[in-house]
Formats: structure tokens, C-alpha cells, sequence
């Protein structure tokens, strides 16, 4: 479905209060509480204008070119691609790239691109394993089982059926979730990031109860929260890694869908209040984290990572969904304009792995420690990480996904006031 816009009649909202069942898209069922704002499929959109230059720039670039830039994304003993889940190649990256990668190719109607997303697209459903259980067995030194590139994965699969309805997704997905209600509570989300980001979880199986109605979903979303990091304290995070603040700070937001907790809410406010309470002398939306935050460290020379950004962003997109309060529209916009596309050449052929607001070095040199990375992070580069390298690739086009949403009571609104352009009728 497409959308038709007519800017002159749109009307500003602070912050929605709107009642109703939208009868077009599938929104939150009882007893989850209902979205204020409910996100389109991928396949409304079609692009024009700025935003489909910054597509097609990326489809040209890094996004666009992954068997020449990232050994990552090898089809030569990737774990992805078998039943055995094993291989030389295969954790977050190849989840991380395909979620922005294929939302493009839908988004542009590639025909290239989208047959290149469903070869991996395939070989995840196709392997399968027969408990329900998919992609990478990695096991870590504690002997417990890292789930963390599931979680980006299934966000691949929720955008492919959006595309394409393929029958297989939601059996797929109920299958593994199915898998993880019976995984031991003493062994589950123990390792440091999947620890941190059962959130990532919560999102696809509340995307999956609102299509399918299966309540055993809701008690699978329970032990998500349960075995999660605390990310409702009031002093202090569970970590100070860029990224999973960015991404992990609206996990009690979210389940608080399902608790109807305000103090679940009210936690994920705090959190982004406290990060920039305590670093947060960064313009541009973001925070003073140059992977980790730390005391003494806490003016604009300090950087975020890229992929930081991104999460920023999606998190803000969600969080405006759930809350209709369009601060997070706000700081989305503010990341989007004012952090994210200084991370990149004018081509997105090279990107940084960090990027600082007051930023007077482009080099090549070890800036540690008052960079908390050894390494050369501060240059243009196409190499420049395993996990930047990919997951920025969701950033615009995750941007173009939430530009417009649905509402309750049948209507639809713009987000941000960067509007998205959209194609001449």
C-alpha cells in the first residue's frame, strides 16, 4: 500500500492521546497495551527525493557491496548457511548488514538486491533445525549458548514477510520461539550481549503475538524480561557500552506493554535522562561514549560508534510508537541530521567507526586513552569494523520505515518535520 501525503493539511501533535482499533494494520492485542503510533510495513514506501538519493547511494556503496568489503559475509563456511550451525564465519554481522540491506531492496523494488537478501533469507528458514533452534551454535568458555545474532536475524525475517508474505515465516518463528520458552532459565541470556539486549527479543515477539494471538508468546516474553539486565536502576546502568545504551535503554518500555508497569516506562525515561546527565556534552543526540563511557571522559571530544547511532535511532522510532510522545521523534531527527551523516564519505563508500562532535583529527592513529579504543577509529574507512561496517546500513532506511505511522482511530501522520519525499502520484 502506498501513502498519499498532503503536508498542507497535517496536523502537529506533542504528544497523542488517540483511542480506537486500526482496521488496516495489525496493531497490539489485549492485554498488550494499544501503540499510540503503529508502523507501516516496508512495502508502504516508496521513496523520492533526498531520501531515496541517500538509498541509492548506499546500494552503490558499502550496503551494496558486501562480497567485495566484508569477509563477514562469506558464503564459504558461513554457520548461516547449514543445519549444523557451524563455521568460520557467522555471528552478528551478516544479521546486522541484511536487516538494513533487504529493507532497501523492498523499499526500491531492486530486483538484484532482493534476490541477494532471500539467498540468505532461505537459508536460514531452510536450516532450520528440527527443536526449533537456528542460525550459529556458539558456544561460549561458561559452556552457555550466545543467542545475541538471533535477535537482529528474526528483524530480518519480520521485514522479509512484511515484502513477501512467504508462509514459512511465521511457523519459522513460532517454531524458535516455542524452542526458547523450554531453554533453561540458569543457561538463558547469560552472556554479556544478549544479556544486555533481550529487548531485541521482546520487539519480534510482540510483532509475532499482534499477527498470531498465541499467548504462550506473552509467557516467552516474561522469561525475555526475567533473564535480561536490569535496565530499570536508578543510579546506574548495567553497562557503559555505547551501543547497548543506545539499543537496550527501551527494554522496560517495552515490556512495560505488557506489564502495564509505569514504572517500567518511566525507567527507559530515566535511563536516557541519566547517560546524559552524566555524558551527555555531545550535540547532535547523542552521548559521550567512545565505546564505553567513563568518569573523566565527558565533553565533545568523546565519540559514539556508528552502530550507536543507529540503535539511537530505531530505539527513539519505537519508543515514539509505543508512547506517542514526539521527544523521541525529536532526538531521532537530531541523531539523523546532526551525528549520523558525519560518520560517513559523501558516497557512504568509507565510514568511521567513531565520530566526535568536536573532531579536528581524520588520522589514522591510536588516539587511546583518551579514545577508549586502540586503534586507528577516528579514519575514513571501509574496513573499519566488524559491527559498524554492517549495521549502519539499517539507519536511513529504518528512518524512511517510521517517517510516517498509522494511527489508532484510522488515520496516519508525518513524524518527523524532515519529511520523507514521497513519488508523484
Amino acid at each position: 500500500m502506498g501513502i498519499q501525503a498532503n503536508a498542507q493539511t497535517a496536523t502537529a501533535i506533542a504528544k497523542a492521546n488517540i483511542t480506537g482499533t486500526n482496521v488496516n494494520y495489525a496493531s497490539n492485542k489485549a492485554p498488550l497495551l494499544p501503540q499510540q503510533f503503529i508502523k507501516l510495513p516496508v512495502t508502504a514506501f516508496k521513496p523520492a527525493g533526498w531520501l531515496k538519493t541517500q538509498l541509492l547511494l548506499q546500494k552503490d556503496g558499502l550496503t551494496g557491496n558486501p562480497g567485495e568489503i566484508s569477509i563477514w559475509l562469506s558464503k564459504t563456511d558461513n554457520a548461516w548457511l547449514n543445519k549444523s550451525g557451524k563455521g568460520k564465519y557467522g555471528w552478528e554481522e551478516l544479521p546486522y548488514w541484511l536487516k538494513g540491506y533487504g529493507d532497501i531492496a523492498y523499499m526500491l523494488g531492486d530486483e538484484k538486491m532482493i534476490a541477494h537478501a532471500k539467498f540468505w533469507i532461505n537459508a536460514v528458514l531452510d536450516n532450520q533445525r528440527p527443536d526449533g533452534d537456528m542460525g550459529p551454535i556458539i558456544t561460549k568458555r561458561n559452556g552457555n549458548r550466545d543467542l545475541w545474532a538471533n535477535m537482529p536475524m528474526i528483524w530480518c525475517l519480520r521485514s522479509y514477510y512484511e515484502y513477501s508474505k512467504d508462509p514459512r515465516v511465521i511457523p519459522a518463528l513460532t517454531k524458535y520461539f516455542k524452542w526458547l520458552q523450554s531453554y533453561p532459565d540458569n543457561q538463558f541470556l547469560k552472556d554479556y550481549w544478549e544479556n544486555s539486549r533481550g529487548g531485541d527479543y521482546l520487539v519480534s515477539i510482540y510483532w509475532l503475538y499482534n499477527l498470531t494471538g498465541d499467548k504462550f508468546l506473552l509467557d516467552v516474553a516474561s522469561k525475555v524480561d526475567k533473564n535480561t539486565a536490569n535496565w530499570r536502576q536508578a543510579t546506574r546502568l548495567p553497562n557503559w557500552h555505547n551501543v547497548n545504551i543506545a539499543e537496550c535503554f527501551r527494554e522496560p518500555a517495552t515490556y512495560y506493554l505488557q506489564s502495564h508497569n509505569e514504572a517500567d516506562l518511566a525507567a527507559t525515561y530515566n535511563n536516557f535522562k541519566l547517560i546524559r546527565d552524566l555524558y551527555g556534552q555531545v550535540p547532535g543526540g547523542m552521548f559521550g561514549s567512545d565505546e564505553n563511557s567513563r568518569k573523566g571522559y565527558n565533553d565533545p571530544r568523546q565519540a559514539v560508534e556508528t552502530c550507536g547511532m543507529v540503535e539511537q535511532m530505531t530505539s527513539d522510532q519505537y519508543l515514539l510508537q509505543y508512547t506517542g510522545d514526539t521527544f523521541w521523534a525529536e532526538n531521532c531527527e537530531d541523531v539523523a541530521f546532526n551525528t549520523f551523516p558525519a560518520a560517513f564519505t559523501s558516497d557512504y563508500r568509507a565510514l568511521r567507526y567513531l565520530t566526535a562532535p568536536n573532531m579536528v583529527l581524520n588520522d589514522s592513529k591510536n588516539h587511546s586513552p583518551g579514545i577508549d579504543n586502540s586503534g586507528p577509529f577516528l579514519m575514513m574507512n571501509p574496513f573499519s569494523s566488524r559491527c559498524c561496517q554492517h549495521n549502519h546500513s539499517a539507519g536511513w532506511v529504518y528512518y524512511a520505515e517510521n517517517a510516517r505511522m498509522a494511527t489508532p482511530d484510522n488515520g496516519w501522520l508525518h513524524n518527523f518535520t524532515r519529511q520523507v519525499p514521497l513519488p508523484p502520484k
